[in-house]
């Protein structure tokens, strides 16, 4: 009996913390979102899927804090995203920060995702799955895949190795279909600028024979 009251007490106790930690994230974002011009949207959310697997992942999907506007020039939508994954009575929510920005044509898909330890390992020792680069740096830290080689070493110039390089160790890039986005782990509201810079950045870099070829 002692244990079922300290137990419930603890739910409650987490589940108050939650929830004001959420209402407060709501007014952090809004606070953002007014200092950078951007429409708060609220939970919102039309774009869809967007082409990335990311949005079609779990059993079920939350988009909130919803942002849209522009940045540095840039037409960006930004999301609170999370996943709920079920295993039996287990259940496990996985959550992101995520700015997308269209890219204005379609082209293949390009995935750009971080290194863990293992990964950075496998790739110095017996090189590890993944489209190779010019770039021994860049192969240690980013695993990039594609439907197509070719266009993916295109897109990823000399010049986009340098900026990829640049960014924030923790983020994933996903170039095409129509969209790209740039995504981390749940960032703190102060830390979700440093994402749209990256996405501004990021876009800005896409090679003018890229651009040329697809219409971007």
């Amino acid at each position: 009996m002692v244990l079922f009251v300290v137990f419930f007490i603890f739910v409650v106790v987490v589940g108050f913390v939650s929830y004001f930690s959420g209402r407060q994230r709501i007014r952090d974002i809004a606070t953002f979102a007014a200092a950078h011009g951007l429409q708060v949207i609220g939970n919102d959310w039309d774009l869809g899927d967007c082409g990335f697997s990311l949005f079609r992942e779990g059993s079920r999907r939350y988009w909130y804090n919803v942002l849209r506007g522009q940045w540095n020039s840039l037409p960006v939508s930004y999301c609170d995203y999370s996943y709920v994954v079920s295993d039996g009575k287990n259940q496990n929510t996985v959550s992101f920060s995520n700015v997308i920005a269209t890219i204005g044509a379609q082209m293949p898909q390009v995935t750009v995702s971080p290194r863990g330890a293992i990964g950075t390992l496998a790739e110095r020792s017996i090189g590890a799955p993944g489209i190779r680069f010019e770039s021994i740096d860049f192969n240690d830290r980013f695993d990039v895949h594609s439907n197509d080689d070719a266009f993916a070493v295109e897109l990823i110039d000399a010049q986009m190795i340098e900026t990829l390089l640049g960014i924030d160790h923790a983020y994933h890039v996903v170039f095409g279909p129509e969209y790209l986005m740039v995504y981390a782990h749940r960032r703190p509201v102060a830390e979700i600028g440093a994402l749209f810079d990256a996405t501004a950045l990021i876009t800005g870099r896409i090679p003018a024979l890229v651009r040329a070829r697809t219409g971007a």
